[in-house]
């Protein structure tokens, strides 16, 4: 705007930008810092217009704009600031300020342009006024247009007795439904019915009785019976000599917006008792997480948790007990390893047909479970036993390995949802991680294993198609799980001139590839599509030290803690096999320390905090891929930030490494 002069009140940093487009707007910019310098320049009459920052130095911009004001200088004032301190918009309009733009960016300075522009010449935010002359409606154009309005119009007649009726329009014989050979002559309370307020129509028959206006939300009813909500405003209309003439009312049909109201409040509230609902489970299972977490990390005897766990759910708000237990391989009863807040005991057995349905279900189909009070019988397990309103019966598995059944009764109405059924599932598989972690472990550092030497007769097996194929016995030296169950093997054949070729044309291969080939013989991998159950024994806490074929079959010798139940080892071979045998059981010395040294030389290298975070990650499926959790999520379960969680892990990944690279023992 040229000509024009604009004091920008401004701190330094920041203030180019601003100058550059004012300036390139045509206004001649003058800056200061402080609000005095602001107010003795302000008064002298030399500038158009006021640009200022809220935060200046040693004040502010609205009392800036109270001086200026006080000051009558008549100078408009524009605040252009960053900040966002509530109740400064209130306060700047309140002392003086004509417009005030919050900064944000390019698009906030072009239009601090454009309101500066418009403050300096004086435009009014409202369009000019226009001449009417001679375009003023005529009487017949005035009825028209009240005739056919989209509103109901109504007029009353106050000389009448009962305030009759004396017009109505279209749109309100459309809303109503009466004619109006049937609404004139009446008051038009005959559209009241049984859901209209009381206290609302005693509202219009004190305005109508003051003389006053009123608008009002009623429930009305249509000739036909159906209710609408009606937005009602009734006013007083008078004569040229300023006495009462006719009420008129306005009516306007407003169904569809009470109808949503009504839906939202509907949403609202129960979106409210779902968030206390979620509140609650949250709070309860956060607990039980953390709990059962702490107890995974902190006891090596897989006797010692189950009592934990069941102690835990005893205690947590909103659970009235617990219990652990195992069907037997040798009987088929249930036996109870460990209760708490329940009528059994840990040693109790029972039949599984007399246990609840949820219980026999859980056991059939390996999968979760529950029942409520309503519809059991007495009798042991039942919810009943343990003063719970509902027991929900979550399977222990990792992989193909069974731990046993977690049972967990809650005590009120609300507990063990559906959302919190799920959490307790992860619950059960966490546990059942830990256990199995106990199990693996034990069995690579125990001094006493049981050696059991299992034939395979069976030329369909994958070890002995493979032996087949190559023409020789082959040695297998290890497994590599890949996705969707498949897994590349690694074998090797002794002797020269091996031919692989025939390797490829096997079904079950999926690619093949040689890792070395000497002299004395060839080592390859396979990957095929489905992999072999012996692949299922780690999942069963037991290894397998060796494993040679023919194309007759296969002989492995699998190691397994002096305890474990060989039927479920044997199991895993005999649901795919044929002539399935166990040659031997030995117990002996652990003849091959090599992992179990490893083991202890990681173990020797930790920190407890190491050794907690390492355990608490692995327990939660954090390496794992997607991560079903995050960092802060385990910190927050040991009771640490999440850098020192990261910190710890790093450090025991960093020796685990090192022990696995360098296997001298640290200094």
């Amino acid at each position: 705007m040229a000509n024009a002069r604009a004091l920008l009140v401004h701190p330094e940093e920041g203030s180019d930008r601003i100058e550059t487009a004012l300036g390139a707007a045509g206004f001649e910019v003058t800056r200061t810092d402080t609000a005095a310098s602001a107010v003795a320049k302000a008064t002298t009459g030399e500038y158009d217009c006021v640009v200022s920052e809220y935060a200046l130095a040693g004040d502010d911009g609205v009392a800036l704009a109270t001086a200026i004001e006080e000051s009558d200088a008549g100078v408009p004032v524009v605040m252009f600031t960053a900040t966002d301190e509530e109740g400064v918009p209130e306060a700047a309009f309140e002392n003086g300020v004509d417009r005030f733009l919050q900064k944000n960016g390019s698009a906030s300075i072009d239009k601090l342009v454009s309101d500066v522009s418009t403050v300096c010449s004086g435009v009014p935010t409202s369009e000019p006024r226009q001449d009417i002359s001679d375009h003023e409606p005529t009487a017949s154009e005035v009825t028209r247009a009240v005739e056919d309005a989209p509103i109901g119009i109504s007029i009353s007649d106050p000389d009448l007795p009962d305030y009759p009726l004396v017009y109505v329009n279209d749109a309100w014989e459309e809303h109503t439904g009466y004619p109006v050979e049937e609404a004139l002559g009446r008051n038009p309370r005959f559209l009241q019915g049984p859901g209209t307020d009381p206290e609302t129509v005693e509202e219009i028959g004190d305005a109508i009785a003051n003389e006053e206006e009123a608008t009002v939300e009623i429930r009305n009813y249509r000739r036909d019976g159906t209710p609408f909500w009606n937005e009602l405003t009734v006013a007083p209309v008078y004569d040229a000599d300023g006495d009462l003439a006719h009420y008129v009312g306005f009516q306007n049909d407003i169904s569809d917006r009470k109808e949503a109201e009504r839906l939202a409040e509907e949403r609202a509230e129960k979106l409210a008792t779902e968030r206390r609902s979620l509140d609650r489970v949250l709070g309860r299972v956060n607990g039980l997480l953390s709990d059962i977490s702490r107890i995974l990390v902190e006891n090596r005897d897989p006797g010692v948790i189950p009592e934990r766990v069941c102690e835990v759910v005893a205690g947590e708000p909103g659970y009235a007990g617990g219990w652990i237990g195992e069907v037997s391989s040798a009987t088929g009863r249930l036996e109870i390893r460990a209760a708490s807040g329940v009528s059994v005991e840990a040693g109790a057995s029972f039949d599984v047909d007399e246990m609840p349905t949820e219980v026999r279900e859980a056991i059939e189909t390996e999968e979760i479970h529950s029942g409520s009070i309503e519809h059991v019988a007495d009798g042991p397990l039942e919810p009943k036993s343990a003063g719970g309103r509902r027991l929900l019966v979550v399977p222990l598995t990792y992989g193909d390995r069974r731990y046993g059944l977690l049972g967990i009764y809650g005590s009120g109405a609300d507990v063990l949802d559906r959302r919190e059924r799920r959490v307790c599932e992860s619950v059960g598989k966490m546990i059942a991680n830990g256990l199995h972690s106990l199990e693996t472990t034990k069995i690579l550092t125990t001094d006493r294993v049981v050696e059991l030497v299992v034939e395979i007769r069976d030329p369909a097996s994958s070890l002995a198609q493979i032996a087949d194929a190559v023409g020789e016995p082959v040695e297998h030296l290890g497994t590599t799980r890949l996705d969707d169950d498949a897994c590349e093997l690694y074998f090797r054949v002794d002797g020269e001139g091996v031919s692989l070729d025939e390797l490829a044309a096997l079904p079950l291969v999926e690619s093949m590839r040689t890792v070395s080939e000497t002299n004395d013989g060839v080592t390859f991998g396979v990957t095929i599509t489905e992999s072999p159950p012996f692949t299922q024994l780690a999942d069963h806490g037991v290894v397998v030290a060796e494993a040679t074929a023919t194309a007759d079959g296969a002989t492995l010798t699998i190691e397994a803690p002096p305890e474990h139940d060989v039927r479920s080892i044997l199991d895993v071979f005999r649901d795919e096999y044929e002539g399935v045998e166990l040659r031997s059981r030995v117990e002996r010395e652990s003849r091959d320390r090599t992992v179990a040294e490893f083991a202890a030389a990681v173990d020797e290298r930790l920190t407890e905090r190491q050794r907690a975070a390492l355990k608490t990650a692995e327990l939660n499926g954090y390496f794992e891929w997607p991560r079903p959790v995050d960092g802060s999520e385990i910190a927050e379960q040991m009771g640490i930030t999440r850098q020192t969680f990261h910190q710890h892990l790093r450090a025991a990944e960093r020796k685990l490494v090192e022990a696995y690279v360098d296997p001298r023992p640290s200094e």
